[in-house]
């Protein structure tokens, strides 16, 4: 495999991350992860499943932050159980959290970073309303580059 074909490779799989297709790589029998970043799409079965988890977990997460209301810190507010089982699923749910960042949660600013490993900030200061802004600017961004 040449150069340009790894980094085709590496580029579908960051895109694939970004669309949640790695959350559905959990339980996938070995091998079939390649198939998913040639370009096969996962299985709807298990992105429903994680949807569902998530729409549990959403309202206990909602009741558990009321707990950090003390704390600035927004990372605070993902360190409970509930919190904590939203991160664990992974990028598969990141569609969802644009969707509450879009309707003006920036609560959900601290997930995406979690579960992306970026600083769309890039180390600058600035409020959790400037981040979520820069968070929705990211995914349009990455739709346009061709998310799946």
């Amino acid at each position: 495999m040449n150069s340009d074909q790894t980094a085709d490779i590496g580029r579908r799989a960051a895109l694939a991350a970004l669309g949640g297709a790695v959350g559905v790589m959990v339980g996938m029998e070995p091998g079939s992860a390649q198939a998913l970043v040639a370009g096969a799409r996962p299985a709807t079965s298990h992105l429903r499943a994680v949807q569902a988890e998530y729409r549990r977990l959403i309202p206990l997460w909602q009741e558990e932050r009321k707990s950090f209301a003390h704390s600035s810190n927004i990372n605070d507010y993902w360190s409970g159980p509930h919190g904590r089982a939203i991160v664990a699923l992974g990028a598969a749910v990141i569609p969802q959290l644009i969707h509450e960042v879009r309707k003006g949660d920036f609560f959900f600013n601290a997930p995406l970073a979690m579960i992306t490993g970026i600083d769309v900030a890039d180390g600058e200061p600035g409020s959790e309303q400037a981040k979520s802004a820069l968070w929705l600017k990211w995914w349009d961004e990455a739709g346009a580059a061709g998310r799946p």
